[in-house]
């Protein structure tokens, strides 16, 4: 019996949704938490236990049994947590960022856990590191809205914060719904921008590679919210007509994929870049119009501007503290 490496010590659950459960393995197993317990059969390899909605609170531990399987996680809370998802602007580093340091903090109530991404073998973090409570000496090498994100939603809150950090620099949205989706939407290699085929990319953009390694390993955890970082590597007009679409129905699936229909998203809609817009104003603007057009779209979902609090000299912007504390803001 198999469990799933999200689930380990100094674990966060979402406050008032289902506690899920999974892994791998053949066989029966029973899963205990704060008064409550499931056995469950697996099927097909794959098992999965639900167990009811708990409020905030902790320290508690989880406990997962089977025949020839024991093990007890323990420093479990429950509070909210996050997925934080997308590419090089929600992996950008707190310590890129021009946060000062004495806004790093060690909180033991703040929490992140890093997804693997197959094609990097030895990334800053990995699963292997488990839940990471956050130490002022290390957070500088977590996502900077993740970290700032988590701490204004701390401050507020007062709750047990868990970000999960899912993302990869400069992937398309193609490669994070799957492959089967993407031919819906009728693009042409020829209008689609460079990153789609450009050869350091190759290894995760590419229809369904993110969604098929990464995002769909943690269906069906239960989340308080995502923030979503990404387009800039979508900037043809032609791919700004349909990519309102397509996040539209990223959106969808990740609700499936989590069994929760109403599951909110902070949409970062991308900054100003001087650099891009000079070669490709309507490309880059298009993308920016079809992220509003999403969000009016999608009822659960909100807008978050960064145009007038980041700056656009690069298409990565060190000012990260007020757009991420905006982002956290969809969730207060």
């Amino acid at each position: 019996m198999k469990l799933d490496p999200l689930f380990c010590d100094n674990l966060i659950f979402a406050e008032n949704k289902p506690v899920r459960v999974f892994g791998e393995g053949e066989g029966d197993v029973t899963v205990s938490f704060n008064g409550s317990a499931k056995t469950v059969r697996s099927k097909d390899g794959r098992w999965l236990a639900e167990l009811p909605a708990c409020e905030p609170g902790g320290p508690y531990e989880l406990e997962i049994s089977a025949l020839d399987f024991h093990k007890v996680i323990k420093n479990v809370y429950v509070g909210r947590v996050y997925l934080i998802a997308g590419q090089s602007n929600a992996e950008f580093r707190l310590c890129e960022s021009d946060e000062p340091e004495t806004g790093y903090m060690s909180d033991e109530l703040l929490r992140n856990y890093f997804v693997c991404r197959p094609w990097i073998p030895e990334d800053v973090f990995a699963p292997g590191d488990g839940w990471r409570v956050a130490e002022k000496d290390a957070v500088g090498q977590w996502s900077a809205i993740g970290y700032l994100a988590g701490r204004a939603l701390r401050r507020e809150t007062g709750l047990a914060i868990g970000t999960v950090s899912c993302y990869q620099g400069a992937s398309i949205i193609e490669s994070w719904m799957p492959a089967e989706e993407v031919a819906k939407f009728g693009l042409k290699e020829n209008e689609l921008m460079i990153d789609h085929t450009y050869p350091e990319y190759t290894a995760w953009n590419k229809g369904g590679i993110i969604y098929d390694s990464m995002l769909s390993k943690l269906f069906p955890f239960s989340f308080s919210g995502v923030i979503w970082y990404q387009g800039e590597s979508d900037t043809t007009a032609a791919e700004g007509a349909v990519y309102d679409k397509e996040l539209c129905r990223l959106m969808q699936i990740m609700r499936e994929g989590f069994a929760d229909p109403e599951l909110y998203f902070a949409i970062i809609q991308i900054a100003d870049f001087d650099g891009r817009k000079e070669y490709d104003p309507e490309g880059w603007i298009s993308i920016q119009k079809a992220q509003e057009r999403a969000v009016e779209a999608d009822e659960f979902s909100s807008l978050v501007i960064s145009r007038d609090v980041c700056e656009s000299s690069g298409i990565h912007p060190v000012k990260k503290t007020q757009l991420s504390e905006r982002a956290a803001k969809v969730f207060y």
